[in-house]
């Protein structure tokens, strides 16, 4: 970062003081740091970026994505879930890959008045403004409707009854918030049938994403596939050590180095076949960016065919290639934020006759075309995979070229409730014992890739603390949003500050090796 650059942003007035104050102090060092192997002609450093959702929590992954372009990163890859969704559906929409998208970003969320997606009936805003904003709300109702229940019940003894049958009428007055209740119940129920089970419809956040998105220019797939979606020599890249056998002889050297600071450990038949397949790689000898791509990816959740949906990747399943030439890309960002009985789920009628379309479920489901279902239902993609950060993991690759960026998003009552907790906390009631359950099975997917690769938690994932905040406060005011920047700006300047790219690049290759069981696990006695 230049230091007329550095005087631009300390003049930001979206920026906190602390912020400024940690930019100012980590700025030299975090300038003079490599973190990619791969640059553009500008010399900014490209990296993979994943985003975990957290709903109206996006304004803290925007300050992250700010926080990283400061100090020239942009993206070769963007993948997300709901929050993490809008992120990466407008990194991928705006200006150009060489450009920094942030400030553009900040603004549409800024300008966002996250009420309105609530397009729900009247009640439901006026309820959930209550709850989110007055912490006391579940107490105070409490206590009023103890109250009113008290005064039922003892109506019947205070009021003094001519005859025994006003007397058994009095005593029938307690029944009478037990029918309030049954009819509210009953109202409910009858509303969320009517409206596809979902308080909201999300008809305005699919308009509002939309209108985004023709703002760039974007109004197909197809348009934002054809912008964004690069592969190799077109992507206009350069290695910093050279493009052209320098890869390839950097990446046989580094291999080398790993076999001599691990060769107690090294099993020698599988190394020689490793390394050899290595050596005579024709296609990375002959292409040192063969495999390289652009990308960007939105998670979500088909809940009638109970997968992960992949998009655009998968799109096929549900829409023909004809329709993506028809279709916005806001589509894909509605059915990854569809927060289940908050929004209603995005639902995709299936052409069966369309070519692609039999195609991509023969291919992706190995499913005839009489067993393809009518319809796709889409939930909220956390649901399955709120932090896709397993979409970027490559085998193949021989010696990374470019590293991959996450960041996960958590509160502060998110910090306390992960902490481990006794027995009788957990089984403390059917309540706390069925939460557990749910947040254990819930992004099980993402929990079982970053327990067999503890790698990316230690090399690639940094977390924003939201504090207080609530991911379902739709009502936050603009200061909320700015303290989430700000936290996210700072997080992306404590995780750059730490980086280091030698040594990501050394410990990605351990990972390759294990992996590939060239590395041996020591013998360890065991029970059986």
């Amino acid at each position: 970062m230049k230091t007329e650059d550095l005087y631009k942003i300390l003049e930001d007035p979206s920026l906190s003081k602390n912020s400024k104050d940690k930019l100012a102090a980590l700025h030299q060092k975090i300038s003079s740091k490599e973190f990619s192997d791969l640059l553009d002609e500008y010399g900014h450093q490209y990296v993979e970026f994943v985003q975990e959702g957290g709903g109206v929590w996006g304004s803290a992954l925007v300050g992250y994505l700010y926080g990283l372009e400061v100090f020239g990163i942009r993206f070769l890859k963007v993948a997300g879930t709901s929050a993490g969704a809008i992120n990466t559906m407008l990194i991928a929409a705006c200006r150009t890959k060489e450009d920094a998208k942030s400030d553009v970003i900040k603004d549409i969320l800024f300008n966002w008045d996250f009420a309105d997606f609530m397009d729900g009936k009247t009640y439901v805003k006026t309820t959930l403004h209550a709850m989110l904003n007055n912490k006391n709300f579940f107490k105070i109702n409490a206590i009023i409707i103890a109250i009113f229940i008290a005064i039922l019940v003892a109506t019947p003894f205070v009021i003094p009854s001519e005859t025994t049958f006003n007397a058994k009428l009095m005593f029938l007055i307690p029944l009478i918030p037990a029918i309030i209740l049954f009819f509210c119940i009953k109202k409910l129920y009858n509303n969320f049938r009517k409206e596809n089970s979902g308080l909201n419809p999300g008809t305005v956040f699919l308009n509002t994403m939309q209108n985004a998105l023709d703002g760039f220019g974007i109004k197909t797939v197809a348009s934002l596939n054809e912008k964004f979606i690069r592969k190799e020599y077109d992507l206009n890249l350069n290695y910093r050590y050279g493009n052209k056998q320098e890869y390839y002889t950097i990446t046989l050297q580094s291999i080398e180095k790993i076999k001599t600071k691990n060769l107690e450990h090294i099993d020698q038949t599988r190394y020689k076949i490793f390394y050899d397949s290595a050596a005579n790689n024709d296609y990375y000898k002959n292409n040192p960016f063969y495999q390289l791509r652009s990308e960007y990816v939105v998670i979500t959740t088909d809940i009638n065919a109970k997968i992960k949906v992949e998009l655009p990747t998968m799109a096929n399943l549900y829409w023909s290639e004809e329709e993506l030439k028809h279709t916005s890309p806001a589509e894909f960002v509605r059915a990854s934020m569809s927060v289940p009985f908050f929004f209603e789920p995005f639902q995709k009628r299936i052409n069966k006759e369309e070519d692609s379309v039999k195609y991509a479920w023969k291919f992706w489901l190995n499913t005839k075309k009489e067993d393809i279902n009518p319809v796709g239902i889409f939930i909220d993609g956390g649901s399955i995979s709120n932090f896709p950060i397993d979409l970027f993991h490559a085998d193949e690759v021989f010696h990374p070229r470019l590293p991959l960026f996450a960041v996960q998003l958590t509160s502060d009552s998110d910090i306390l409730s992960e902490r481990g907790k006794t027995s009788e906390e957990i089984m403390k009631t059917p309540f706390t014992y069925a939460g557990n359950i749910i947040n254990t099975l819930k992004g099980f997917n993402d929990k079982t890739f970053l327990t067999k690769h503890s790698f990316y938690r230690l090399y690639s994932i940094q977390t924003i603390n939201c504090g207080t905040s609530s991911w379902l406060n739709f009502f936050m005011k603009k200061e909320e949003k700015e303290d989430l920047f700000n936290r996210g700006f700072q997080a992306a300047l404590d995780f750059l500050n730490q980086f280091d790219w030698e040594k990501y690049k050394y410990e990605r290759m351990l990972l390759s090796m294990k992996e590939k069981k060239i590395l041996k696990e020591e013998d360890t006695p065991t029970v059986g």
